[in-house]
């Protein structure tokens, strides 16, 4: 078995050797620079682990003897899914992990914007040490708003409970006994918007959420409201957000993620000072990335034993069981 590891992941010695007794193992240590590049490391594999890279239809079809791409992710959507459960390819990814992480993460960027953290030590750092610059705000008894009720936004609302803040939440079935259960009101997305003192994103990028909050959901929020988007940077239109920010319609944002990535050097996001960003790094605490490697690990061995696991193109089992009965 040909395994390629494209780009680079938390890789121990244990879980490198577990690698290697399946197979003959290739690493990278360096983020592809091209598709041509991607494409000359993988073209040979029958599995290959992989990452924010993504993978097209054309490296698909350009690897000939792949079997399985294994996500070191949870998010498949720089993935053509398509693509893969034509070639009978299974793509694998990692469910579930990093909730704690990225949750603490979403409040380390509402209160780094609300108390002015970022600022402080700058300014600390040039010598000036003048308290009067920093007076900010607090999260307790504020509404915070959680799109998105996966394993992260259940993390973020237990959380926000700890700053007996309120919370309001959106969902197709606003059932009251989970409103009870979770301690949140559900509303329509209006609602919650034109409500909330902070705004946390926690969906999926699908085509139904892409660019979900856009120049009109911005115009819903309050002056005073900040944004917090730790899930996919397409959910939000960048351009829009930009406008918003600096025509003060919000008062912040707090982003980890964003439209193209690594953040080009000529985004006007870079020139405001009314937001803080990090470079998609809310998944990544010590706790976080081994379990990500484990899940990832035990997907690839499951799928060499022929149970695959955690697979998101289940149209491509149903595929390979029709063709073993024929």
């Amino acid at each position: 078995m040909k395994i390629v590891i494209s780009e680079p992941i938390y890789l121990t010695d244990e879980y490198r050797r577990r690698l290697e007794a399946l197979g003959d193992l290739r690493a990278y240590d360096s983020v592809p620079t091209s598709d041509e590049d991607f494409v000359s490391r993988i073209k040979d594999a029958e599995i290959v682990i992989a990452g924010r890279y993504g993978f097209s239809g054309e490296s698909i079809r350009r690897a000939p003897g792949l079997k399985m791409i294994a996500l070191w992710q949870t998010g498949y959507d720089n993935v053509d899914l398509a693509a893969a459960t034509a070639r009978g390819v299974v793509v694998s990814n990692v469910h579930n992990y990093a909730f704690d992480t990225v949750a603490e993460f979403a409040f380390a960027l509402a209160l780094n914007l609300l108390r002015k953290v970022d600022k402080a030590d700058l300014n600390l750092r040039r010598g000036l040490f003048d308290w009067r610059r920093y007076v900010g705000e607090e999260l307790m008894g504020k509404t915070l708003g959680v799109i998105g009720l996966g394993s992260i936004g259940r993390r973020v609302v237990q959380i926000a409970h700890g700053f007996n803040m309120s919370v309001l939440s959106v969902t197709a079935h606003p059932d009251p006994e989970r409103a009870r259960a979770l301690g949140v009101k559900f509303v329509s997305l209006d609602t919650l918007l034109a409500e909330s003192d902070v705004v946390s994103l926690h969906v999926p990028l699908t085509p139904e959420t892409e660019h979900m909050i856009g120049a009109a959901q911005l115009a819903r929020m309050k002056p005073t409201a900040i944004l917090i988007n730790t899930a996919r940077g397409k959910i939000v239109d960048e351009k829009a957000l930009v406008e918003a920010l600096r025509e003060k319609r919000i008062a912040g944002a707090g982003l980890d993620v964003f439209e193209t990535e690594p953040l080009p050097m000529d985004s006007p996001l870079l020139k405001l000072d009314n937001v803080v960003l990090t470079p998609h790094i809310a998944f990544l605490s010590k706790e976080s990335i081994d379990e990500c490697t484990r899940v990832t690990m035990e997907n690839v061995e499951m799928f060499v034993k022929g149970r695959p696991q955690n697979v998101v193109n289940q149209a491509v089992l149903a595929k390979k069981a029709e063709e073993g009965l024929a």
